[in-house]
């Protein structure tokens, strides 16, 4: 989500108006103070309820910052070779805590 000015919004606000249309929500900031959103008419699904507004306040605070690309699916089909028994080092470290 990108967040800007409000003098920018006013520069350029063909472009940032066509941000929203392909479907990005965009925060305006006021002395970087966020005071308003414009999202998408109609509102998407994926980017609503509590958990979106929660994630939308930490990255206007700056402490994430969301990704903007996608996921190579390629890193989930190659899987590492590992030697270890895993629910046998879960039991020895069970044993090990008694």
């Amino acid at each position: 989500m990108k967040a800007i000015n409000i003098a920018e919004l006013k520069n350029r606000l063909s472009h940032y108006l066509r941000m929203v249309r392909r479907g990005q929500p965009i925060l305006v900031r006021d002395r970087n103070r966020i005071i308003a959103r414009i999202d998408p008419a109609g509102g998407d699904v994926s980017e609503q309820g509590e958990e979106a507004d929660r994630l939308a306040d930490l990255e206007a605070r700056g402490i994430i910052r969301r990704g903007q690309g996608s996921f190579p699916g390629k890193l989930l089909k190659r899987r590492p070779r590992v030697k270890a028994d895993v629910v046998e080092a879960l039991l020895r470290e069970r044993e090990e805590s008694r």
